[in-house]
């Protein structure tokens, strides 16, 4: 079903889009739920609740945007393959990350993951990928580490006794 609008913007509710956009509304309504019984603070000192709610608002809005807006009418119907080498690859990434960052550390981990992530689009050489994890790692121990002191260790005890600044 179709709905032009005033601006031109074609409106195209696929069934498709519709399960999606419930999937992430329903997500993001368990997160903000679950966001509300963690202390909001204030906007000059957030608690812990603050960004979990923040975030599941913006995810609702996506996917209020999901549900009611798609720009390209054929873009489901193509019969295009499912990619099935990015979904692995990035949920591998994100269960590594989760897995063991405190054991292998923040720049390890970030390259792993960051490596796994790189090879999951067929565009990327293993030289490129290479290139974007040591770029990515450096970026997040500038950040985390020395901007943030983010509590992870920049390198895990999986590799020994040593500390990295």
């Amino acid at each position: 079903m179709t709905h032009q609008t005033d601006t031109g913007t074609r409106l195209l509710r696929s069934r498709r889009d519709l399960i999606a956009g419930a999937i992430f509304l329903v997500i993001a309504a368990t997160f903000a739920w679950e966001a509300t019984s963690y202390d909001m603070g204030r906007l000059i000192r957030m608690g812990p609740g603050f960004i979990p709610l923040a975030l599941a608002f913006m995810l609702g809005a996506l996917a209020i945007g999901v549900m009611l807006v798609r720009s390209d009418p054929d873009e489901h119907e193509g019969g295009r393959p499912i990619p099935w080498r990015g979904i692995v690859l990035v949920s591998f990434a994100l269960i590594l990350f989760g897995a063991y960052g405190r054991m292998l550390g923040l720049v390890p981990v970030v390259f792993l993951a960051t490596l796994v992530t790189a090879l999951a689009s067929r565009r990327n050489s293993v030289l490129a990928a290479f290139g974007i994890a040591v770029a990515l790692s450096a970026l997040c121990y500038v950040i985390f580490k020395l901007g943030l002191g983010v509590v992870l260790p920049t390198i895990g005890p999986v590799f020994g006794p040593f500390e990295v600044i």
